[in-house]
């Protein structure tokens, strides 16, 4: 992240997310088929237009702020497991950074780390392997972790973070569910990419993109 223009840096991550995730409702709807009830796709679409409609505002607004908004916004709009736990991730982080106006690279891992455990805590005591966003989020996560403080920019950081998500939600594919709507077919889930992984890859690659423009 440019750390020092991080609320310009922070608007644009959350409108590239929002474009992003709005243009995969297909992929996520198609995904969400065989294994659930088919409305992953059209719920994140709902959320995140609803969040790109606000991002006028956003300028006004301290980073933490910020966070917190688009998360209530998210949990208002998409509702369901998918509406809580992205709008949890949100909303956390943004618990953590604050008032702070220049969080350093270990605030902002710090911050995530928080949202994880809160995240994993609201969706029954979620782990990797439950078939989960979780299966790509914290491998993400810890990534990012491992490299903060080792002299690595933040674009490497945040690269790091995208091969580990895309290679957890990859790993999604082989595993049957334990959590969610998913879960209720058993042996029958298997096969079938988490829909809400893939969420959290989308979201690490725009956030790649902004940095990189």
């Amino acid at each position: 992240m440019n750390l020092a223009n991080q609320k310009e840096t922070l608007i644009s991550i959350i409108e590239s997310i929002s474009k992003k995730l709005i243009e995969a409702e297909k992929i996520l709807t198609d995904l969400d088929s065989p294994a659930g009830d088919a409305d992953c796709g059209s719920g994140i679409r709902r959320g995140f237009e609803a969040v790109a409609k606000i991002i006028p505002e956003l300028g006004q607004m301290e980073l933490g702020d910020i966070l917190k908004k688009v998360g209530f916004t998210l949990a208002y709009t998409i509702g369901g497991t998918s509406g809580a736990m992205l709008g949890t991730g949100f909303i956390e982080t943004g618990k953590s950074i604050g008032d702070k106006k220049e969080p350093d690279a270990k605030d902002w891992v710090t911050a995530l780390e928080n949202a994880l455990a809160v995240i994993k805590r609201r969706g029954g005591n979620t782990q990797i392997g439950d078939k989960t966003l979780v299966d790509s989020l914290e491998p993400a996560i810890m990534a990012m972790k491992n490299l903060v403080g080792s002299q690595i920019n933040m674009f490497s950081i945040i690269e790091a973070a995208v091969a580990a998500a895309k290679a957890g939600s990859e790993q999604t594919i082989e595993m049957v569910a334990r959590k969610g709507r998913a879960s209720y077919l058993g042996q029958r889930s298997k096969g079938h990419r988490d829909p809400g992984s893939l969420v959290i890859v989308i979201m690490f690659e725009a956030a790649l993109e902004s940095i990189k423009r």
